[in-house]
Order: C-alpha cells, then sequence, then structure tokens
C-alpha cells in the first residue's frame, strides 16, 4: 500500500474517532465544549464581522455539517469512489447517533440528516477538487 494511502486510511480513522469520541462525551461536557468554541471563537469574529451571534443550538448543527464534510473529503480519495465513501459517511452517521443511545444523550433521526448533508458537501469539495486538478493537468 503506498504511503500516501496509508497516511489518508490514518487520518480518516482518526477523524472517525474525533466523531464517535465526542458523541460519547457526557452531554454536559459536550455543552461545555461546545460553548466554549462559539464563546471563544465563532461570536468574537462574527462579531469582528458585524454580524449577530450565532446560537448554541446553530452551532452544534455546524459542528455535525463540519465533522461529515471533513470525513466525506477525506473518504472520497481514499476509497476512490464516491457510492462507497457516501455509503461509509452514511454509516459512521448512523453508528455516531446509535453510539448516543449508550450514553444517554440520545440519538436524533434529524442528526443523521446534518451528518448526510456534511457527506454530501465533502464528496462534493473532493469531487470538485479532483476536477480542478485534472483539467490542470491537462493544461501542463
Amino acid at each position: 500500500m503506498p504511503k500516501k494511502r496509508i497516511v489518508l486510511l490514518i487520518v480518516t480513522a482518526l477523524v472517525v474517532l474525533f466523531i464517535f469520541g465526542q458523541s460519547i462525551l457526557p452531554q454536559s461536557v459536550s455543552a461545555d465544549e461546545s460553548g466554549w468554541v462559539l464563546n471563544k471563537l465563532i461570536n468574537p469574529l462574527l462579531n469582528l464581522l458585524g454580524l449577530k451571534p450565532m446560537t448554541h443550538h446553530v452551532a452544534r448543527k455546524l459542528a455535525h455539517v463540519l465533522e461529515f464534510t471533513v470525513l466525506a473529503f477525506l473518504l472520497v480519495p481514499l476509497w476512490n469512489s464516491i457510492p462507497k465513501a457516501c455509503f461509509t459517511g452514511f454509516t459512521v452517521a448512523f453508528l455516531d447517533e446509535s453510539l448516543q443511545l449508550l450514553t444517554a444523550r440520545g440519538a436524533q433521526l434529524q442528526d443523521v440528516w446534518i451528518d448526510l448533508l456534511g457527506v454530501a458537501l465533502g464528496t462534493l469539495l473532493a469531487w470538485l477538487l479532483r476536477l480542478l486538478i485534472r483539467r490542470h493537468e491537462q493544461t501542463t
């Protein structure tokens, strides 16, 4: 297996572990972490840009989208297949929410759909990047 693929596999596994790790955190710890990111990073940046502050709920849902966008962006080149990447992304989203049943946080079908939005965005970004690289290679 080429080194590049091994590195991609390791980084992808770390992202999955991060996602699952966030899901098994107690609700209070998870809320504290997202509150810190919201209050120390996101809202100050929004304030600098003259925008209204983001709510805690919206920040948590955007975190789902971001996590799964990154995951899918890595899965497309790892599998070299968009259908396989999407299926893997769906499987991780389903397992992620299922893990929350074990932690008394409770799974939410809405979060699976939000995760799948991230999978779609990450897949689209990976596909667009691949398209740009191929076009660049053809012109050089």
